[in-house]
């Protein structure tokens, strides 16, 4: 059997090869557990789109046959970028308005009645933000009159007013400066200022205010269509997406749908799999500019779509169901389907040890569906896309508990 899969990340500032050592070693892993033969090639950089693509092979022997899988990771990472490397204050001020923005739409209000673990993590950044300033702000406030009136009476008369506000505002300067320098260093644990930067992105791409991401998303649809065109008929597509990366791969397929409407009738067959969804992320900005039609294109294509979650991952938004939340009304009487939905059950796909390990560690948890299922009858990223069955049927057994 052959295999194209199309793999559409969330954020990652990392290198490409850095995401590829996680795959592989749970490959490794997943090769243990099945007790099967199998490979990974190593990484090819590719020139398209943006540079940022890469490409690797994989081959699994099975009892019954060979699989034999070609992967396309879509890069984004030389667009998102440039958002993540703004000054600190221009960061600080877009930060603000997006967050303004959000509440204003109803989008904490709306996430909290799906999902309110999810709705935490949707107002972290908010939070953080308010407790930076209070931790730059109040200190220097709240000692502002006992530095003036004890510089006053250390100076002489003639130049009190002056060394007493260069002190304060000196001593504050330094104040904000560790602040900002204790902010940084917790940056690895907190993702404080990781999250500051993708809420301004996902509020310029959920008004439709981002060339070179929509850009980029046309890019996306033209490789997959032409990679589609090139590969045997009986070769079988499947595109995955991950965590923010779930919300702009429903404006890549839409526009993979409007260059080929049959796609998902492919005689090979064709799946869409997005796991860790953060549609609430993006929907709560409204769905009016773009990201409403894009999610109905979807659901009325009768592209085979799986929508995959984990009650334990804050970070997903999984419990909303997107097509009745953020899809525009059909028009007529009949509805959208929506996708079908299952969770990948993380405490039972890997051992106790792991499991304790990350369970507060929610950045960490949130790659939890790259991890190899230590028992049948769960998801199984290597297995769905290195394994012996069709990928529509095998998400139809792991919908049912079946292997």
């Amino acid at each position: 059997m052959k295999r194209l899969v199309f793999y559409f990340p969330g954020y990652d500032l990392r290198p490409a090869r850095q995401t590829f050592h996680l795959i592989r070693t749970e490959f490794e892993s997943f090769l243990n557990i099945r007790n099967v033969d199998g490979a990974l090639s190593p990484l090819t950089e590719s020139l398209e789109p943006g540079g940022s693509t890469v490409t690797w092979n994989g081959q699994v022997t099975w009892p019954d046959g060979k699989v034999e899988t070609r992967f396309v990771q879509l890069g984004w990472r030389d667009i998102i970028k440039p958002d993540f490397q703004r000054s600190w204050p221009r960061t600080l001020f877009d930060a603000v308005a997006s967050i303004f923005r959000y509440a204003r739409a109803g989008g904490y209000q709306a996430v909290f009645r799906s999902n309110w673990a999810h709705g935490i993590f949707c107002l972290y950044p908010a939070v953080g933000l308010l407790l930076y300033a209070m931790a730059c702000l109040v200190p220097p406030v709240l000692m502002a009159s006992t530095v003036l009136r004890g510089m006053a009476a250390l100076v002489p008369q003639e130049y009190a007013g002056l060394v007493s506000w260069t002190v304060l505002l000196g001593g504050s300067a330094l104040w904000m400066a560790a602040v900002h320098m204790l902010v940084s260093w917790l940056e690895p644990r907190s993702y404080f200022r990781y999250l500051v930067n993708s809420w301004h992105f996902i509020a310029r791409l959920a008004r439709h205010d981002h060339a070179s991401m929509l850009a980029r998303i046309e890019e996306c649809a033209d490789l997959i269509v032409a990679k589609a065109k090139q590969a045997d008929e009986d070769e079988e597509l499947v595109f995955v997406s991950h965590s923010c990366g779930t919300f702009v791969a429903i404006y890549i397929l839409a526009a993979v749908l409007r260059r080929d409407p049959d796609i998902g009738r492919r005689p090979g067959g064709f799946a869409f799999v997005t796991l860790g969804p953060a549609f609430d992320c993006l929907g709560g900005y409204g769905a009016e500019h773009g990201f409403g039609e894009a999610m109905a294109a979807v659901a009325g294509s009768g592209v085979d779509w799986t929508d995959l979650y984990s009650p334990h991952d804050p970070i997903c938004g999984g419990r909303t169901p997107p097509v009745a939340r953020y899809a525009l009304p059909a028009r007529g009487s009949g509805g959208r389907p929506e996708p079908r939905r299952f969770s990948v059950c993380i405490p039972d796909r890997m051992s106790a040890q792991r499991y304790r390990y990350l369970r507060y560690r929610f950045f960490q948890l949130h790659f939890c569906y790259f991890l190899a299922s230590v028992r049948p009858g769960l998801f199984d990223f290597y297995r769905l896309t290195l394994g012996p069955k069709r990928a529509v049927p095998q998400l139809e057994a792991w919908a049912k508990g079946q292997d």
